[in-house]
């Protein structure tokens, strides 16, 4: 390929969005590093202890089954079938691509949160363990399948034909959904407070370089038409 054929797809590639997502990775990325630096390595307590104080004011019976309720949605007994449903939906509608990605994504998510517990090997927080969950604390597993689904969601809803304010009503909507689950992680005891934030900021790091990918593998398949 020629370099002004080279030039001519990275001018196309340029956008708000690609630069967009590219600050974001990278933002996340050096926040991400710091906090495994610092709170998993190092075992600095920043606010873990804060926060399991926070949330054990307002510990209750009533709360914790409302807790355990939510925590079920960032289990793959919810999100497994939201997403069949999902890319069953798009495929219907002919948006084969999205569908694709969809599972492509969360299926990485899912894997790359899995081989992260093994690499840091966090011990989970001290009773009391609510929910009995076992394994390693660090990433949140349930945390990243929430902000991972959430974060498909938003993407596919500014897709749509949507008017403006439906597409930023029902993406709050989504990161407030997966913002309960995490929460619920660390209310329950099985999750300290920057588990779930590793978990988001992991999250924004595979969605957005999956944006980026996405863009250059597009624009080069559009080039070759």
């Amino acid at each position: 390929m020629s370099s002004t054929k080279k030039v001519s797809i990275w001018l196309r590639l340029f956008s708000v969005e690609l630069a967009a997502a590219t600050c974001l990775f990278l933002l996340s990325v050096l926040i991400f590093g710091t906090m495994v630096s610092q709170s998993v390595f190092a075992k600095k307590d920043f606010f873990d202890s804060r926060a399991f104080d926070f949330f054990s004011g307002f510990r209750t019976d009533e709360h914790t089954r409302i807790a355990l309720f939510i925590t079920f949605f960032g289990t793959g007994g919810f999100l497994i079938p939201a997403y069949l449903l999902i890319g069953f939906f798009l495929w219907r509608r002919g948006k084969k691509k999205y569908a694709i990605q969809n599972v492509v994504i969360a299926l990485v998510s899912l894997l790359l949160g899995l081989l992260l517990k093994e690499v840091f090997r966090r011990d989970r927080p001290g009773p009391p363990n609510l929910d009995g969950a076992g394994g390693y604390s660090f990433p949140s597993g349930h945390s990243l399948g929430a902000f991972t689904f959430s974060g498909l969601m938003i993407y596919l809803i500014w897709k749509s034909n949507l008017s403006a304010v439906s597409k930023w009503i029902f993406s709050l909507l989504l990161f407030g959904f997966a913002l309960l689950i995490a929460m619920s992680r660390i209310y329950l005891h099985v999750h300290f407070a920057t588990d779930t934030i590793g978990s988001f900021l992991l999250a924004l790091i595979w969605l957005s370089l999956s944006f980026i990918c996405m863009q250059f593998i597009e624009e080069r398949i559009l080039y070759k038409k």
